[in-house]
């Protein structure tokens, strides 16, 4: 398996995260700038991208490890774009889709792409520099996947895909904990540990899993639902300052 070893909020860490701002800040405003790139459009590109850089992580461990990494299985929280993204793309006219993972969509995976980002313990990889390159592939795209999460996410709200509602708070914990409960459905039959909820590994709450599995799952799911909540009081705050937030762009 492939866990970090390179020192968190080190020289490699702090000019990975430099690069990420300095790359997702440059495209936003590009994207920006060229009004004729219409939300669906962007919404396909970053469903293809996220793919991409997900098959490149398969194939990379597969071929190094002489067989399908199991642990890999996109059931961690940062694989939600895989299964969120589609469902935006080709069903966005479903009521469903609108009141539950458009705000899933905004919410969680930016929380997971800034959490993976800020404390990188499971994708920033064991050497101490960037260079040579060829020593850093499988960071250099888990970077690349997280840095989108929070690009994607922003975009949905700048773009006014996904639209406020006092409601989305507790629809968005819905899904993660259906999604948090089929994760620990798979780590019970694989032994195997998704979204950190099984063994812990990486977790900034590990230590608790010492005193309680019960509890150490309790308090992940409560960190998250308190992040989420976060996130939504700031988006409320930042909605009611900009009073012509609500009128939706062209999704064509």
């Amino acid at each position: 398996m492939h866990y970090l070893v390179a020192e968190v909020f080190g020289n490699k860490h702090l000019i990975g995260l430099l690069i990420v701002i300095i790359l997702f800040t440059s495209i936003y405003h590009i994207a920006f700038k060229n009004k004729s790139i219409k939300t669906r459009k962007m919404l396909i590109i970053f469903l293809i991208i996220f793919y991409i850089l997900e098959i490149i992580k398969l194939t990379y461990i597969t071929i190094g490890e002489g067989s399908f990494p199991i642990y890999q299985l996109p059931l961690h929280l940062c694989s939600l774009p895989l299964y969120l993204y589609p469902l935006l793309v080709f069903f966005n006219n479903s009521r469903f889709i609108e009141s539950f993972i458009k705000p899933t969509a905004y919410s969680l995976i930016m929380i997971a792409g800034i959490m993976a980002l800020a404390l990188p313990t499971n994708i920033l990889g064991g050497a101490d520099k960037w260079l040579p390159l060829e020593d850093n592939i499988l960071p250099i795209v888990s970077f690349a996947f997280h840095g989108l999460m929070v690009f994607s996410s922003l975009m949905l709200i700048k773009s006014k895909y996904y639209v406020y509602n006092i409601t989305d708070y507790a629809r968005t914990m819905i899904i993660g904990i259906l999604y948090a409960t089929i994760a620990m459905i798979f780590n019970l039959i694989l032994d195997k540990d998704f979204m950190l909820l099984n063994k812990a590994t990486g977790s900034p709450l590990g230590f608790i899993m010492d005193i309680s599995k019960v509890l150490y799952i309790l308090s992940m799911v409560g960190s998250f639902a308190i992040l989420t909540g976060f996130v939504f009081i700031i988006t409320k705050s930042l909605v009611i300052k900009n009073s012509e937030y609500k009128t939706k762009e062209n999704y064509i």
